[in-house]
């Protein structure tokens, strides 16, 4: 019985998962706020350097050089990936529930083998593809790589937690995230503006 319940609440959330994504096919691309760009970084240290007026050449060179400014702005592209606000959007609530439940299961698991570490590695390689090289095609086709290796890596996710522990209650937190997932479609258009151009 408990397995037919994984199963019905696994394919809910396919479902809950396919929506959400047919929602953002509306977009023809990303934002910015994903993208890395050169003249970004070039105007923004342009902007540090003018604000520093009074401030010694040496330390404004150290805080404010091309190397260290990159680093610091691909790392806040990459976390805005895996930003509630925007995995909420893109994934779904449910959908980052499992992902981040994989990625515990994988961790706390002591059997863990190859195939589970290059899961976790493609996973957060991903996203990169995205930043870095921004490729100029439709939102459904970068799907392939930015949603469905996610939604399978959170299907796995939800089918540990709901085999791990005391299964009524983890049944009841799953429905409990599925129904605000499905009431979320309702409010997803108006929050993935500051993502999607249309």
């Amino acid at each position: 019985m408990d397995r037919k319940i994984k199963i019905l609440l696994i394919s809910i959330t396919v479902i809950v998962e396919s929506l959400t994504l047919k929602s953002w096919l509306v977009c023809k691309n990303f934002s910015d706020i994903f993208h890395f760009s050169s003249t970004h970084i070039a105007l923004q240290l342009e902007d540090f350097v003018h604000t520093e007026k009074g401030t010694s050449i040496l330390l404004t060179r150290l805080f404010n050089n091309k190397p260290i400014d990159n680093i610091l702005y691909l790392s806040r592209l990459y976390l805005q990936f895996w930003d509630v606000r925007f995995g909420s959007n893109w994934f779904s609530f449910i959908g980052y529930f499992g992902i981040i439940m994989g990625v515990y299961y994988i961790i706390a698991n002591k059997k863990r083998n190859v195939i589970h570490w290059l899961m976790l590695v493609i996973l957060f390689i991903l996203p990169w593809i995205e930043i870095l090289i921004s490729p100029s095609f439709s939102l459904l086709l970068k799907s392939l790589y930015l949603w469905v290796p996610f939604i399978l890596f959170s299907l796995y996710g939800i089918y540990q937690f709901l085999s791990h522990g005391v299964f009524k209650r983890r049944l009841i937190i799953v429905c409990i995230i599925l129904v605000i997932s499905a009431w979320w479609l309702i409010f997803l258009n108006a929050d993935m503006q500051r993502y999607c151009l249309q």
